[in-house]
Order: structure tokens, then sequence, then C-alpha cells
């Protein structure tokens, strides 16, 4: 078995990622609302990405608050036991994650807030 340098790995999962970001933003596109409003589909998703390589341990698609349906929140999520099973679940269910004590969504939403001021205002030359 060939060893991957920690370059090519971490390029496999950012490539399985931009993929999934794609294909779902074809589906918000183009696809009726019956998919588009499939909990199963979108739990399946974020499943097929842990099955996809073994080094991916966990994969999720977190929605803003009121973003998703009649949901406040709604995160399908999965994630790998030790042991080897998959399991996927809404996430929001047991943590809150619009909290400011959430690195990973709050604090990166926030930085791309930041980026996306900063592209309105040289775009529209001020």
């Amino acid at each position: 078995m060939r060893c991957r340098s920690t370059k090519e790995r971490f390029r496999v999962e950012a490539d399985v990622a931009v993929n999934r970001a794609n294909m779902l933003t074809r589906l918000w596109k183009y696809a009726g609302s019956r998919v588009m409003h499939s909990e199963y589909l979108l739990h399946a998703l974020v499943l097929a990405m842990v099955e996809f390589d073994d080094d991916i341990f966990a994969a999720g698609n977190c929605y803003d608050a009121h973003q998703y349906k009649d949901y406040w929140l709604f995160c399908p999520f999965a994630y790998r036991l030790p042991d080897g099973p998959i399991l996927v679940k809404d996430l929001a269910v047991e943590y809150k994650y619009l909290e400011n004590t959430s690195e990973w969504f709050y604090v990166a939403r926030k930085n791309a807030e930041r980026v996306i001021h900063n592209y309105n205002q040289i775009t529209h030359g001020e």
C-alpha cells in the first residue's frame, strides 16, 4: 500500500467537499422542491462522504437559522465511530452551533461575512 503525503491526503478530502458543494448547488438551482426537502437525501449525502474515504471521519451540512424547511436549525451529520460503524444524525438536536462558542460555524460565518463585505466594496468601486 502506497503511503500518501499529507498534501495528497488532504487534496482528496478537499475534492470530496468541493464535489459535494457543487452537487448541492446544482440541486438547489435545478431540482424540484420535493428533492430539496428530503431530509433522507441530505443525510445520505453526508453518509456517502464518510463512506468514500477512511480518512474522512465526519461530514456535515449545517444550515443557518430558519434556512431549511420549518426547522430552527438543521444539520445532517455523519461520523465514524472508533470501532468502524458510521452514525448519521441531525447534529442540531444536541448542539446549537449558532452560538458564538462554535468556531467551526459561527466564527467561519463571521469571517465569510467580512470577506463578502470587502468584496462588495471593491466590486462597486467604493
